[in-house]
């Protein structure tokens, strides 16, 4: 049924994005296996996507060998695609700049991004943010930050150090929010974290609510499924919503089988009336495990502006 479903889909999808997060590994040949498991199925789907959106966790550890090569592994890979790529940094990216915080910060994979041509990450280091566009809808993607002399870095949607000299306020959030609610279109978002109501950490993200009435869906990443020593209670949760909002967040991780449960990424479909499909993938056993069709309109901004006043 799901693959018929997503046969269908394709067939009336306008636009039509893989998103996927969370390879992080500490060792090459792990991310080799993970990678190659994802890219083979992307290829025996016959690569259904016109963007490819990363959030987040590509690499892991200190090793500045091994974070090179992780880095080229994945160039390759996925630049042999010849798709544009949307990268919102995680957590996992700062490893190396948290190990070495006397020296100025390093990045590997954000910085490879953010020089790849047709590739696009935040401009600067210490951008929250960066706005894209899927056809005529709004993308914002939610980024981990870190200050350009690593005086401050934000991972975990918190401040993990140097919170006297963090420049943000929540008056630069509400900034953000009100940029947003201009937009006139559907909104999507993306982050590495979800808000609040997601699996995992949401505090500084929880700045940005309430989220305006043009908001539709958030992809985050971050809380690998399967993964029961963080996951916890919601080790199998997919869906959920934002706490005080109708609108769905959707857990795309993780692009591996180690931590996680398996190689896991999601399929996202824009159709031109407006509506979405969204088709979760196990690369592992090359199946679509579920469809989930989000209401075309969600409720009015209401009650969750009532909330947060």
């Amino acid at each position: 049924m799901f693959d018929f479903l997503y046969q269908q889909s394709l067939l009336r999808a306008v636009h039509k994005v893989w998103i996927l997060s969370d390879l992080q590994q500490g060792n090459p040949e792990n991310t080799r296996r993970c990678l190659s498991s994802g890219i083979e199925d992307f290829h025996l789907l016959g690569c259904p996507a016109e963007q490819i959106w990363y959030l987040g966790d590509a690499v892991e550890g200190a090793d500045p060998e091994h974070l090179k090569a992780m880095c080229a592994l994945q160039e390759k890979a996925f630049g042999d695609l010849s798709i544009p790529l949307c990268y919102a940094t995680g957590n996992h990216d700062y490893d190396y700049s948290r190990a070495h915080r006397e020296q100025a910060p390093w990045m590997p994979f954000y910085e490879m991004v953010r020089d790849h041509p047709g590739w696009h990450t935040a401009a600067h280091c210490d951008d929250f943010y960066f706005r894209w566009q899927l056809g005529s809808c709004p993308v914002y993607f939610l980024c981990d930050h870190i200050a350009p002399d690593n005086s401050w870095c934000v991972t975990h949607s918190a401040v993990r150090w140097g919170q006297e000299a963090y420049p943000y306020t929540q008056q630069n959030a509400q900034q953000l929010r009100s940029l947003m609610a201009l937009e006139t279109q559907p909104l999507i978002t993306c982050a590495h974290y979800g808000f609040s109501g997601c699996n995992r950490d949401h505090a500084l993200m929880d700045n940005l609510l309430p989220l305006p009435a043009t908001a539709r869906i958030h992809f985050y990443g971050h809380s690998h499924i399967g993964d029961f020593v963080w996951g916890k209670k919601d080790v199998y949760r997919r869906i959920c919503w934002v706490d005080w909002h109708d609108i769905p967040q959707i857990d795309v991780s993780s692009f591996e089988n180690i931590r996680g449960e398996h190689c896991r990424s999601v399929f996202f479909h824009l159709y031109e009336d407006g509506n979405m499909g969204i088709f979760f993938r196990n690369h592992d056993t090359h199946r679509f495990t579920e469809a989930y069709f989000p209401a075309r309109e969600n409720c009015p901004e209401g009650w969750s502006e009532k909330r947060f006043k």
